[in-house]
């Protein structure tokens, strides 16, 4: 169904099943019209559940770069990034209910909407771990249930959603490095600037903050995680503008470790993770205006997951391609392997006899 996202359900069983002409026992059922209907798809769907295609993403999800592949790690941690998407459903009463709708009660979104945080590997675009809530619950506390996806170790990339002080103290308690992009408000006070033009400083805990602010202290004197501060800027080829400037924050406090440019081209490799997410709304569901078929939020978890599953099942078969032809795997066109694997669905070789 993902991967004929178009097609009704039936057209989906012929596509499936085309392959099965070998069989005389299957062959006869057919002729006798012994197939099953869009309702009786529904029924199956719904007798599945959701938790089965949950389970799968977790057995298929995971790192598909080894140590050799110098393009997934940056200093020899392996970089991942996160990032999180809001997906139309179909308007029914069960969805909205559910995972409620954007904007507020006077001015509120057509479509009902679920959110999604991913992990990803940023050098190859797998999926290392999804996680699925209503709209009220925020990227920050999804992220949160997705930490034992990631390896003592990485390198986690972010955008400036994510920086706080709660959530940093977390990922850094389960031996994960982190590179975050900082709001401009985020109080980041100079405590030592570095010879590589970096400098120390820390991410204050907030009612530690509050208190010692009412009592007069100087913002240099709140304690708080310590963290290296990164600001740079991005000039185009041509020299003639110059990006906003980046203000990154890393627990890595040795610029040997981490140097000022290896944090820009490891931040800037974060923007894979938003290409996995624009070909799962392109190549995989069709388009971002598209709303998902499924009308109950069980069924809305299950072809999510399922999604998800499939996009993952397809990068696989791109690593390996590139790993037999020693080329890049994000070099090789996501678009072109869905079609590939669309044109296998109805050969006698997809089914073991």
């Amino acid at each position: 169904m993902v991967l004929f996202f178009q097609s009704g359900y039936a057209e989906v069983w012929n596509k499936l099943v085309a392959g099965l002409g070998w069989a005389q026992r299957f062959r006869s059922r057919m002729l006798l019209g012994m197939q099953p209907t869009p309702a009786a798809i529904t029924l199956a769907r719904q007798r599945l559940g959701w938790q089965v295609m949950e389970r799968l993403l977790e057995e298929a999800a995971g790192p598909l770069a080894g140590q050799e592949q110098g393009v997934a790690f940056v200093s020899g941690m392996r970089l991942s990034a996160v990032d999180g998407m809001c997906l139309d459903l179909p308007d029914t009463p069960e969805n909205g209910r559910e995972f409620g709708y954007p904007g507020n009660d006077a001015d509120r979104g057509p479509f009902p909407q679920i959110r999604v945080v991913g992990l990803g590997e940023c050098g190859t675009r797998a999926v290392l771990g999804a996680a699925l809530s209503p709209l009220a619950t925020g990227e920050q506390a999804l992220l949160r249930q997705l930490l034992a996806k990631l390896s003592p170790g990485d390198l986690l990339a972010a955008d400036r959603n994510f920086l706080s002080h709660d959530l940093l103290k977390d990922v850094l308690a389960a031996g994960v490095h982190v590179l975050w992009r900082a709001k401009s408000d985020v109080s980041l006070p100079v405590l030592q600037v570095l010879p590589d033009g970096t400098y120390l400083s820390r991410i204050a805990d907030p009612a530690a903050s509050r208190r010692l602010r009412r009592k007069g202290a100087d913002p240099r004197d709140i304690p708080g995680i310590p963290v290296r501060v990164i600001e740079y800027s991005a000039e185009s080829q041509d020299g003639t503008e110059w990006s906003e400037t980046f203000t990154l924050v890393t627990d890595i406090l040795d610029p040997d470790v981490l140097s000022c440019g290896q944090a820009a081209a490891a931040y800037a490799a974060r923007w894979q993770l938003e290409t996995c997410f624009d070909e799962l709304e392109t190549s995989v569901r069709g388009g971002a205006t598209v709303v998902l078929r499924s009308k109950s939020p069980p069924m809305i978890r299950q072809e999510i997951y399922a999604m998800l599953c499939c996009y993952q099942a397809i990068r696989t078969l791109i690593s390996h391609a590139a790993d037999d032809s020693g080329a890049d795997p994000r070099r090789i066109s996501f678009t072109v392997a869905r079609d590939a694997v669309r044109r296998r669905i109805s050969d006698s070789g997809s089914f073991s006899p």
